[in-house]
């Protein structure tokens, strides 16, 4: 099973949910990578959200490109990535009260990396913790359990011997790793912020078991002679 993380999305863009250039060129050369590895899934899953069914499309494509017809994606909600923003503005109070000098950090959150790094990750942390949960926001205990049920259900209804390509972000990646390691709630957060665009996590599983073979693989971008333009985590 490949849980494979969406291109670039548009950040700092009115509308974050789409590809941006950089993002439709990481897909189509892990396309490609694909395709040179031999590697043809018997079955595809995407979440809802339009980064994640546009990098299936432009894989899709690519296979297409070389005579090949994929089977057709099945959509799981289970796969949606949780709402960073609703969580930001729900952690914020907290954050502020607890350190006020964040405040000088908020007008430039989407043009300083230091200072988004510093109100997100702060978010974040709290989020997991459980420590502000609001029930107007989903709770890191419920967004895990919905991505590992999405998990087992893919488990289950594939069975074994199936090659599985699931399109996806990097919240559900950090949860099933967590889901198949064990992990507490911030070590797996903190395995999210290191997940790149593009890259894949690779399962081996059967009906009732899940093991981790390799966490955020991005050859096909390591390798490419426009590397450092490549490689991005939002």
């Amino acid at each position: 099973m490949y849980l494979i993380r969406h291109g670039q999305a548009s950040f700092g863009a009115e509308n974050y949910d789409q590809l941006s250039p950089r993002g439709i060129e990481q897909s189509r050369i892990l396309g490609a990578h694909l395709i040179d590895a031999g590697i043809l899934p018997d079955a595809i899953y995407t979440g809802r959200m339009a980064r994640q069914k546009d990098t299936e499309k432009e894989v899709r494509e690519r296979y297409r490109q070389i005579g090949c017809s994929l089977p057709q994606a099945e959509v799981l909600e289970g796969l949606d990535e949780f709402d960073s923003s609703a969580i930001m503005l729900s952690q914020w109070p907290h954050l502020l009260k607890a350190d006020p000098l964040l405040a000088e950090h908020l007008p430039r959150i989407y043009e300083n990396k230091d200072s988004f790094k510093l109100i997100f990750e702060g978010a974040m942390l709290r989020w997991v913790s459980g420590a502000s949960d609001s029930p107007e926001v989903e709770s890191w205990m419920n967004f895990s359990s919905r991505v590992s049920s999405a998990i087992i259900r893919i488990m289950k209804e594939q069975g074994r011997s199936r090659t599985i390509f699931v399109f996806t972000s990097g919240g559900p990646i950090a949860a099933a790793m967590q889901f198949a390691l064990s992990l507490s709630p911030e070590a797996a957060i903190r395995l999210n912020w290191q997940v790149i665009n593009t890259s894949y996590t690779k399962f081996m599983y059967n009906e009732e078991r899940i093991t981790l073979a390799c966490f955020n693989c991005s050859s096909h971008l390591d390798l490419h002679e426009d590397r450092k333009k490549l490689i991005s985590y939002r």
